[in-house]
């Protein structure tokens, strides 16, 4: 699918054209040469399938952000496209689309890539093709390792999940924790992580793993009852969390949950219901509250469009076109040019927080505690 944006009514140049100003940092005025044509940027995400809730949301922040670009010079006259493919989470498949937008439409760049399974299966492609591939949501800590063309503007799942643990056993007090992990690279990685954060600071862990797709965890919860932990910690995407959250409250279970980042979901507060409240989740610095102009903006400007608040895949994924944007404007256009760029990124002060990608193409940002009160996700006080 091929998605050239156009202005949408309503739209308001000015405030485009003031929120861009807001970004002058993040900018460079020049007149190196821009293409007489449009500029591809491929798009691999999770449309459909089970992580479809965070690559609607990855897509929707990447083209609000074309759809803010392209009203500006030099965009205005050779515009940004989007060449979108579905992935239909599958690692498989997404490998399929990332090899056509390579080898069919010659994209230097691809983004997207929300699950962690994904990027992995795709990243020895992206080196053997020196093509770059940039994630905004994926957690697996082994990105880190997976090549010089791999890049991701949100920090790793290992990161939090220390974060989490951290702040479980110092700021709440547990010592003593079970983990239900989903048997995939993004739920191993939080669960290792997690595992060695509670050991390291005195704790215990009983694991408890699954497959991905399960809808049933009864009897996991039977075994968990039986057990004299006081807290869990989730691993995995937002249907099966939701249903783990549901079920458990139907059997009377009642812990403090805690959650990785796949538990920031409307999904899941869809399914899951008042059996949500109360849920800790650790996540990237986004914040819905936040009194900074610029995501102001960009939450007020997507709530117009999508009718519902972005969240940090939304705004990690604004982000991402914004600094390809700003890569391209300074007249850098092949993989090799896009990649060195990004690599000298050191302070891309976006909605998603501040972007500095160190030698592994990783960045480093703070990480925020949030808990689910009344369905909303809020800052933990």
């Amino acid at each position: 699918m091929k998605i050239n944006l156009s202005v949408k009514n309503g739209a308001s140049v000015l405030i485009i054209v003031s929120f861009i100003f807001l970004f002058s940092g993040c900018y460079v005025n020049n007149k190196k040469t821009h293409p007489d044509h449009n500029i591809d940027i491929g798009v691999v995400l999770s449309l459909t399938g089970k992580g479809a809730t965070y690559g609607i949301n990855a897509k929707n922040g990447m083209l609000l952000a074309v759809e803010e670009i392209n009203k500006l010079p030099p965009f205005n006259k050779n515009n940004i496209v989007l060449i979108v493919e579905d992935s239909n989470s599958s690692a498989s498949v997404a490998l399929n689309a990332f090899n056509k937008l390579i080898e069919i439409n010659h994209v230097p760049v691809a983004v997207g890539f929300v699950l962690s399974d994904e990027v992995l299966t795709c990243a020895p492609v992206a080196e053997k093709k020196k093509t770059v591939l940039f994630t905004t949501a994926a957690g697996s800590d082994k990105i880190k390792d997976a090549g010089d063309y791999i890049f991701r503007n949100r920090e790793s799942g290992d990161v939090q999940a220390k974060a989490i643990g951290n702040f479980a056993i110092n700021k709440l007090g547990y010592k003593n924790f079970a983990v239900i992990y989903s048997n995939s690279a993004n739920g191993m990685s939080y669960k290792d992580a997690f595992v060695k954060c509670v050991n390291d600071l005195g704790g215990s862990v009983v694991l408890f793993p699954y497959n991905e797709g399960n809808l049933n965890y009864r009897p996991i919860i039977d075994k968990l009852k039986k057990t004299k932990v006081s807290a869990v910690y989730l691993a995995g995407l937002d249907v099966e969390l939701g249903q783990i959250l549901k079920q458990s409250k139907e059997q009377n279970y009642s812990p403090q949950f805690l959650a990785s980042a796949g538990g920031i979901s409307t999904k899941l507060l869809e399914i899951a219901g008042d059996a949500s409240e109360g849920l800790i989740c650790g996540s990237s610095p986004f914040d819905i509250s936040t009194s900074n102009q610029k995501t102001k903006h960009f939450i007020a400007s997507y709530y117009a469009h999508y009718k519902q608040n972005p969240d940090f895949i939304s705004a990690n994924s604004y982000d991402a076109i914004y600094i390809l944007a700003n890569i391209y404007k300074q007249g850098k256009f092949t993989s090799a040019q896009i990649k060195n760029s990004l690599y000298k990124i050191k302070d891309f002060d976006g909605v998603g927080g501040v972007t500095i990608f160190d030698s592994n193409g990783e960045v480093t940002k703070p990480i925020s505690i949030v808990r689910v009160v009344s369905k909303k996700y809020i800052p933990y006080k």
